[in-house]
């Protein structure tokens, strides 16, 4: 009904409960309406008229008009719907500034914490990782902080999915080694990623399949998990670790890799 989609956008769009949605639109109906008026001709409880009708005063929606017994008319929808999207949007263009100046203030603020010479990874050299999204980001954040070397051994998402983080990292001298099995190839090579490699920027060879698919950033390695019923949920557990002597070892794994496979 036409009411009750009323009554849904008033309450969706311009912050009316569901007692105030009601009660101007019988408003906007029947033109001026006493309490008790309102109460017989809309769905709200008589107990509440009183309180929900100088709500809608107080939000602009009403005008009373005093007397033995207090009227209420609407203001017209036009006017008071136009003044709440004038309002409500000089509302949210005030909230974004200071959304914007408390960013600034706190990158200001925590930039001494994050440039600080104390090292970060005293305890936590260990981190497990949920779901695509939050694996996504862990390694975007490896690919941009790296400063010297990548090792890639991918079956399937990395080299393709973020390409530009691995160009980014090229671009600023990063040695990169990729190795990919042969059932992505087909899609890398359709990539951005392969203009570098035909230019020789970074060193590609193909295999036929990797048990351990592994990132090494510099000291850090990033690896998933051997579970294809969370792989399919896209809910793989990674892990990272930050310890030259546990990338010491995956390093040995990747150059097992690299020595059987061939060059693309």
């Amino acid at each position: 009904m036409a009411k009750d989609r009323m009554v849904e956008l008033l309450q969706e769009h311009f912050e009316l409960n569901l007692y105030e949605a009601r009660a101007y639109v019988a408003l906007v109906a029947f033109g001026v309406l006493t309490p008790a008026e309102l109460a017989s001709v809309s769905e709200v409880p008589a107990p509440r008229t009183y309180d929900v009708l100088r709500s809608l005063e107080k939000k602009g929606f009403a005008i009373s008009q005093p007397g033995k017994v207090n009227k209420y008319r609407p203001v017209h929808p036009k006017n008071i719907l136009e003044k709440f999207i004038e309002e409500w949007q000089e509302r949210v263009k005030e909230e974004l500034e200071a959304k914007r100046k408390a960013k600034e203030e706190l990158l200001e603020l925590m930039t001494p914490l994050i440039e600080t010479e104390i090292p970060k990874y005293g305890v936590e050299r260990v981190w497990v990782v949920r779901g695509i999204r939050n694996s996504t980001l862990k390694t975007k954040e490896m690919l941009e902080g790296v400063q010297k070397e990548i090792l890639l051994a991918d079956d399937g998402y990395v080299a393709i999915n973020l390409e530009d983080d691995i160009i980014k990292a090229i671009e600023k001298g990063i040695t990169v080694k990729i190795v990919v099995t042969k059932q992505i190839l087909p899609r890398l090579q359709a990539s951005k990623l392969m203009d570098y490699y035909k230019n020789g920027k970074f060193e590609l060879k193909v295999i036929d399949t990797l048990e351990l698919p592994m990132l090494i950033c510099d000291e850090e390695v990033f690896f998933a998990l051997e579970d294809m019923a969370a792989r399919y949920f896209n809910y793989e557990t990674q892990v990272w670790i930050k310890d030259f002597r546990v990338v010491s070892l995956f390093k040995g794994k990747f150059n097992e890799y690299w020595e059987k496979a061939t060059k693309v």
